[in-house]
């Protein structure tokens, strides 16, 4: 009966019906028709999102979008701005700089490309880049905004394998800075061949001018990564702090906050939220009648009687986790990935924290890469252009992404040298 619920699952997503719907409409169809009580399904949608965790989720974004309407994202435009302009393609690696600093404050990578390219995008199209190459770096750099801390995805990641929060956000800080820095070369190279200008030099006064603009914003990634690190407060009040911050900076240092952007950033959050949930409960019932059907053993069982070794198993995993990043949306994936190749990252002797973070990032990609890439729309939208024009653009950077996976793959100390300094 697995076939009734995975076959209206995909019929269900053909027919345009959203994925999480179609995760909790494919679900209760095998619930009927398996004839298992209806009170399972009600029991199963909310019992397992009664977490403390799940609580720094709707904090997290609240902040982030405080920040974004107290129009925080210019100032670290303007700090980007005078750190990189002077590079080959200087607007272009501006936005993945500023994707970076967005990343620390907004830790949602479709809101960084959203305040990011309603920016930069116009500017760089006045600049003579294609749009097409403005609209495939801010999609590909704003993923950064899932893996560098505060991130709700590593909170989801971290619940469900049962890890620690803080151990997910310190391994995520040197995989989402090196993510950004290929990305950063990758613009210089593609800038120099098709002869993308140079912007003039910034002086060290006008850098540290704007540094000091924006230090109160700078600042927050700081006081959350060290309260949580150094056992000062969970992931979860950590999140309520960096809410009572953002605030009282927007109110009262910049003064760019108003009765309005605050009614607004509330509304964002609880629509935020709710399809994070949504989407959180959904998998969950879907996720639970695979686990008792006994899928996830059995795709473990069949991927170990390949009997390839280690190092090719986690290749075969990467590429599985690829393709699916770009046809499903990154939580459910998670979802139906967690139980089936935890246990095999297990027992080839792979950490946990290591496999989240290869995990996060391979799904990250797909979202900047068709057919479903949330990044990749916003930044088409804002620069006017088909998603079918920028293909030629994404995929340097879909490769350099996958260069990075791999790094994190086999170079252990990447994600997992800063955590081993806090034990």
């Amino acid at each position: 009966m697995i076939w009734i619920m995975v076959i209206s699952f995909f019929l269900l997503i053909v027919f345009g019906v959203p994925i999480a719907f179609a995760m909790g409409a494919s679900a209760l169809m095998y619930i009927l028709v398996a004839g298992i009580p209806l009170e399972m399904f009600s029991q199963r949608f909310f019992s397992n999102t009664q977490s403390f965790a799940f609580l720094a989720i709707p904090f997290f974004i609240l902040a982030g979008n405080l920040m974004i309407h107290g129009k925080i994202a210019q100032r670290i435009i303007n700090v980007a701005d005078s750190m990189v302009r002077q590079l080959p393609g200087g607007l272009g690696c501006v936005s993945v700089v500023t994707s970076m600093g967005m990343a620390g404050v907004s830790g949602s990578s479709v809101a960084d490309a959203a305040s990011t390219g309603s920016v930069l995008i116009p500017e760089m199209k006045k600049r003579g880049y294609s749009a097409s190459f403005a609209a495939s770096i801010n999609a590909s750099s704003s993923v950064v905004g899932i893996i560098i801390p505060p991130s709700s995805t590593m909170i989801i990641i971290a619940w469900l394998a049962n890890l620690s929060i803080a151990e997910m956000f310190i391994a995520g800080i040197i995989p989402g800075i090196l993510v950004g820095i290929i990305y950063l070369i990758t613009t210089v190279i593609l800038s120099v061949k098709r002869g993308y200008p140079r912007e003039e030099k910034p002086t060290f006064k006008e850098f540290l001018y704007h540094i000091r603009k924006a230090s109160w914003a700078l600042l927050l990634p700081v006081i959350l990564l060290g309260s949580i690190v150094l056992g000062i407060a969970t992931a979860t009040e950590a999140a309520a702090i960096s809410v009572v911050y953002a605030l009282l900076v927007g109110l009262f240092v910049y003064k760019s906050l108003t009765w309005k952007n605050i009614y607004q950033s509330l509304k964002e959050t609880v629509h935020g939220t709710s399809v994070v949930m949504v989407t959180v409960c959904t998998s969950m019932i879907f996720t639970w009648v695979l686990i008792s059907e006994g899928i996830p053993r059995m795709i473990a069982d069949a991927l170990n009687g390949l009997g390839l070794p280690g190092w090719a198993l986690i290749l075969v995993l990467i590429a599985i986790m690829l393709i699916a990043g770009m046809i499903m949306e990154l939580v459910p994936n998670l979802f139906l990935f967690i139980p089936i190749f935890f246990p095999i990252a297990a027992e080839i002797g792979m950490d946990p924290i290591q496999f989240s973070i290869v995990m996060l990032v391979s799904l990250a990609l797909g979202m900047f890469t068709p057919p479903v890439g949330a990044t990749l729309f916003i930044s088409c939208y804002i620069a006017k252009v088909g998603i079918e024009k920028t293909i030629k653009d994404i995929l340097p950077y879909f490769v350099s992404g996958v260069i990075v996976v791999l790094l994190l793959a086999y170079i252990p100390f990447l994600t997992l040298g800063l955590p081993s300094l806090f034990e």
